[in-house]
């Protein structure tokens, strides 16, 4: 196990009816809020009606933002940009996902810059500050409500980038399962498979005599395993807690402290295909990790074959079991409807080799090999 500095200053209020915290919270940080959102379905459900019943209760005016897409837009973040600096916004809720949150930490640092915002993704520019945000999350998954990690798609150059800036740690994440049990099972399986691809990143990145780390990972994983009867009782307060809370563990940092790079590789090939074609970031995971985790096992089995065993109860030679780990994970994605080669997602074939370039050119892609990422994109095709 590496040293390491662990810090992550989010405040978590979790629970039935958390929700209602929404206005105090936020309060405690700014009077006029923007109040970030989807284009129509947590209005449509009464979940916006509640943040915005909660924000005036505790004396905090509010203006309204709806239409951030999954996989959010530059050009949504400009939007933002301007209202906040029109109607003098002081603090971000961000009522959804991880596309709302992630859009509303893009928002939160745009207010303070008047230039190009694709700097600070491409690593030319570092912002000065950023507003605080209050996250309210919808859908669990990506973890964003409890870390800095930013991910915006620039839509005119088909690129999909990250930034991860301490003080974009939301200030307060409000996780109320009740608000999760009207996600569909597709996004709510999308949501399963980032979780567990999150902590399998870092499980694999080759860093040695991490147990700790190692029983944090597997029990996350097993727990989305052993919660995974939401896709048929979505209404299952329990199995949304549970699945809520484990998408917060595989991602706050205490998963990555100790380990190696901080470099998602799977997650980095991934990205450039969401950034291309209209594909949910989980079910291109689903497709592309094992790939990778299949071209990672080849090489050094042992810690595969480890995972194999702890996961699946599986035991033989390490080649052999290592393998049999990961068939049985993509098993466990199909199961759930996930896609299982990149043509079920519509990605042209002819389109692997840019799609390999473009990923290991992107800020995050120094670690990759260019020849190695067309061989697991086709393996996958």
């Amino acid at each position: 196990m590496n040293s390491f500095e662990y810090y992550n200053p989010t405040r978590v209020i979790f629970g039935a009816g958390a929700i209602g915290n929404v206005g105090p919270q936020t309060a405690l940080w700014g009077k006029k809020a923007l109040v970030l959102t989807t284009r129509s379905v947590t209005k449509r459900l009464g979940i916006f009606d509640r943040v915005k019943a909660s924000l005036e209760k505790a004396g905090v005016e509010s203006v309204d933002m709806f239409g951030v897409d999954p996989n959010p837009r530059l050009t949504t973040v400009y939007e933002g940009r301007a209202l906040c600096l029109k109607q003098g916004v002081d603090v971000i809720v961000a009522l959804g996902g991880g596309s709302v949150i992630d859009c509303a930490k893009a928002i939160a640092y745009a207010v303070f810059d008047d230039g190009d915002l694709w700097d600070f993704f491409t690593g030319k520019r570092v912002p000065p500050g950023g507003l605080p945000i209050i996250a309210v999350s919808t859908i669990s998954g990506t973890g964003s409500e409890m870390n800095t990690n930013c991910v915006i798609t620039h839509e005119h150059l088909d690129q999909k980038y990250s930034t991860h800036f301490v003080f974009s740690y939301p200030k307060t994440a409000i996780i109320d399962p009740e608000l999760h049990v009207t996600v569909p099972p597709y996004l709510t399986a999308c949501g399963m498979t980032d979780t567990i691809s999150h902590v399998l990143e870092k499980y694999f990145d080759g860093t040695q005599q991490t147990p700790m780390q190692d029983r944090l990972a597997e029990g996350v994983t097993m727990t989305v395993f052993e919660n995974e009867n939401v896709l048929c009782d979505p209404h299952n307060m329990a199995l949304r807690a549970n699945l809520s809370w484990a998408s917060v563990l595989a991602l706050n940092g205490l998963n990555d402290a100790g380990r190696g790079s901080g470099y998602y590789d799977a997650h980095t090939i991934e990205m450039e295909i969401s950034a291309r074609y209209d594909v949910a970031h989980g079910a291109g995971l689903a497709v592309v990790h094992p790939a990778w985790m299949t071209y990672l096992c080849r090489k050094n089995p042992e810690k595969f074959a480890h995972f194999a065993n702890r996961v699946f109860g599986i035991t033989g030679g390490a080649m052999e079991s290592g393998l049999a780990g990961i068939a049985a994970l993509k098993e466990k994605f199909a199961g759930w409807g996930m896609p299982a080669r990149l043509r079920d997602m519509n990605v042209p074939k002819e389109d692997l080799s840019v799609i390999a370039h473009a990923a290991v050119t992107s800020p995050e892609g120094e670690p990759l090999n260019e020849e190695d990422v067309y061989n697991v994109l086709l393996s996958c095709y």
